[in-house]
């Protein structure tokens, strides 16, 4: 049975690269059930803390038969994946602060995996930082909209003995903000947002905040 995913699903399950794939915090599994039944995955390991979210994935696996290629294991963040056990790792959905720890965790327990497909809901600088601690070169870094919000979604590759370079721009913004035209669109939404709220109420804060960004989007497409 075919199964709909929106924009930001789509964006991620673009980026895969066939083999096995980890998706850790799955919730109902759809992404998984995707990736499967398009082909764009051999095998998927579908993960959630949540019982009742990781129950409704194995049905939608069993009622679908792809169950043999489309396994669910309870636990949290990468503690049900073996180090090395599938090509790829996806994490969306939650903030960046707890995907932060999730991968401090893995790096810290020695677990190493090919790739990382990462979709942060908030501090995405969080996740680059840890990257730089991982091994993990990023390969791309962007912005996708969808439903009227915009998300990050970030994709890398490790790198043995190699450590990505990153200002503290690319760390805020993304490594490859100055090409990102939804990075620019949605830079212009918030000073416009900004300084409406200015034009009621005063605030320094503000207008800091909004000749920063401004400073930031002369580096955008020069």
């Amino acid at each position: 049975m075919p199964i709909r995913i929106d924009e930001r699903l789509t964006a991620i399950a673009n980026l895969v690269k066939g083999g096995s794939v980890a998706d850790v915090g799955c919730d109902h599994g759809k992404l998984g059930y995707y990736l499967v039944s398009t082909d764009r995955a051999d095998r998927v390991i579908a993960t959630d803390i949540s019982a009742p979210s990781l129950k409704k994935a194995t049905e939608l696996a069993y009622d679908n038969g792809v169950a043999e290629i489309m396994e669910t294991r309870l636990g949290d963040g990468l503690s049900p994946i073996k180090s090395g056990e599938v090509d790829s790792v996806i994490i969306a959905g939650l903030g960046g602060d707890v995907m932060a720890e999730i991968l401090k965790s893995a790096r810290l327990d020695a677990k190493k995996f090919r790739h990382f497909i990462l979709s942060p809901n908030t501090h995405p600088e969080k996740v680059r930082r840890e990257l730089l601690d991982s091994n993990h070169f990023i390969s791309k870094d962007f912005l996708t909209e969808c439903a009227g919000k915009y998300y990050t979604i970030i994709s890398t590759e490790l790198k043995e003995g190699y450590k990505d370079s990153l200002d503290n721009e690319q760390l805020l913004y993304g490594k490859f903000f100055t090409e990102d035209k939804i990075f620019l669109k949605r830079s212009l939404e918030e000073i416009h947002t900004m300084k409406n709220i200015l034009a009621m109420h005063s605030s320094a804060q503000l207008e800091s905040k909004i000749k920063a960004l401004e400073e930031v989007l002369e580096k955008v497409n020069k």
